[in-house]
């Protein structure tokens, strides 16, 4: 019931006096902080959730439990909601350690929904971490357990749903919309609605379609109460910001990256994305030394960190390292990389092509064949009259009033114009102010 209570305007979160928990039996106690475990983390606030989750796992290590030793008891549940709270916070490494244990007791539990319900939650956290292989093989195990039983059947069935997703659209398979299609909807309670917008998103961004991951996130977002150092808040943060670039939104997009205090690692990767649209390779390197330094990257976040160093090393270089083009030659040849590998820019998809022999271009091609990838525009290397007149732009309405106030001709103004249009890419002031916006040389203009 507590994440139904959760869901209410005024969230349910269940506390206990020191007087009261003095008069009850330790497995009461377990109890009443299995509960609160759930209802904090339905209630939004999963930093709470992990406090009373650790405390749990301290009960069980320390504290003599006499249900916790029935082969009927509860122990399993409780290993399977500590590990569900760490996966919600994003720590997936050690949710998968308390999945096998919560496995290991299912299967000594004579309760028939264990086995099914840990294996759902354990293929997700392999999902989410990009280990594609052990995500489809625990499904598989999952599928040869008995259908849990109506108090379980929905956790079950939406883990397991929202890992195949995963998986689906990481590999970029022809039936991603029906896999979609299965997922919760964007109002769900369950604890994967988070891991739902995150493969929505993914699917929507990777086939170019922004403006849809941008309603997504907006539904999603809107529908949930804030889950600040959380999972779900890394999510919202990274895919709003991906797709407010996408729609050309560039000036809320910086106000995103700006607001970022403690970014998680998708808003991380999603930083870097945006910093190398925009020829910002100073705040990119600064994120991806962020995410280098991470103790907690799966198989396919390190893909991903491969393949963001690389499109740096191209932005910075124009070229890249033969050893850079192994490496992202030997990626393209896995089918768990077909979606990393459709967020490159064109040009770092062609330079590595330049890098490969005849054959290896030919099996580059097929195993990359389908995806669409976005041309990135170089930002522009402007001399220091073209900035000026660039920043004067919107402020003054005329070339003869821009001239009047540089004291030079309007004919010199009129030179300066034609150079920084053709270096822009454009003919028009209103062009002009939007790409010098996208590429933030306003700002590097003020500097």
């Amino acid at each position: 019931m507590t994440p139904v209570l959760a869901r209410t305007t005024r969230p349910f979160k269940p506390l206990m006096s020191p007087d009261e928990a003095r008069i009850m039996t330790p497995d009461e106690l377990d109890v009443l902080t299995l509960v609160q475990i759930i209802a904090f983390r339905a209630s939004g606030d999963v930093a709470a959730s992990l406090i009373y989750a650790r405390r749990l796992e301290d009960r069980i290590a320390f504290t003599k439990g006499n249900s916790r030793d029935r082969i009927d008891g509860p122990l399993w549940f409780y290993h399977y909601q500590i590990g569900s709270t760490l996966l919600a916070a994003g720590e997936s490494s050690r949710a998968l350690l308390q999945f096998t244990i919560a496995r290991e007791l299912g299967r000594l539990s004579l309760q028939e929904d264990a086995e099914r319900l840990v294996l759902a939650r354990t293929a997700l956290a392999y999902a989410v971490r990009g280990s594609l292989s052990d995500a489809e093989a625990t499904l598989a195990e999952a599928a040869l357990q008995p259908q849990s039983t109506i108090a379980h059947r929905e956790s079950s069935v939406t883990a397991e749903r929202t890992a195949a997703a995963l998986i689906g659209v990481e590999r970029m398979v022809s039936n991603v919309d029906e896999l979609l299609s299965n997922l919760e909807p964007y109002d769900s309670i369950a604890m994967s609605w988070p891991l739902a917008l995150l493969v929505r998103a993914r699917s929507l961004l990777a086939r170019l379609r922004p403006d849809e991951a941008l309603e997504a996130v907006c539904l999603a977002r809107d529908a949930h109460p804030p889950q600040h150092g959380s999972f779900a808040s890394d999510v919202i943060s990274s895919v709003y910001l991906e797709a407010l670039w996408g729609v050309g939104d560039a000036t809320t997009a910086q106000n995103v990256i700006e607001a970022q205090t403690k970014p998680g690692m998708l808003t991380l990767s999603a930083i870097v994305r945006v910093s190398l649209h925009q020829s910002r390779t100073d705040l990119a390197s600064s994120a991806l030394r962020r995410l280098e330094q991470s103790r907690n990257l799966g198989p396919g976040q390190h893909a991903n960190l491969l393949l963001l160093s690389a499109w740096h090393e191209m932005v910075q270089s124009g070229t890249l390292h033969s050893a850079t083009v192994r490496q992202i030659w030997r990626l393209g040849l896995r089918e768990d990389s077909r979606r990393l590998l459709a967020t490159m820019p064109a040009q770092l998809i062609e330079l590595t092509r330049e890098g490969l022999s005849a054959d290896e271009v030919a099996a580059f091609d097929q195993a990359t064949e389908g995806l669409a990838h976005v041309d990135v525009q170089r930002r522009p290397v402007l001399t220091g009259s073209e900035l000026r007149v660039l920043n004067a732009l919107p402020v003054h309405a005329t070339t003869a009033d821009m001239a009047m106030s540089f004291h030079v001709s309007p004919n010199t103004i009129k030179s300066q114009l034609s150079s920084l249009y053709r270096k822009l890419g454009c003919s028009t002031r209103d062009e002009a102010v939007a790409i010098a916006s996208r590429f933030h040389l306003f700002a590097h203009a003020a500097e």
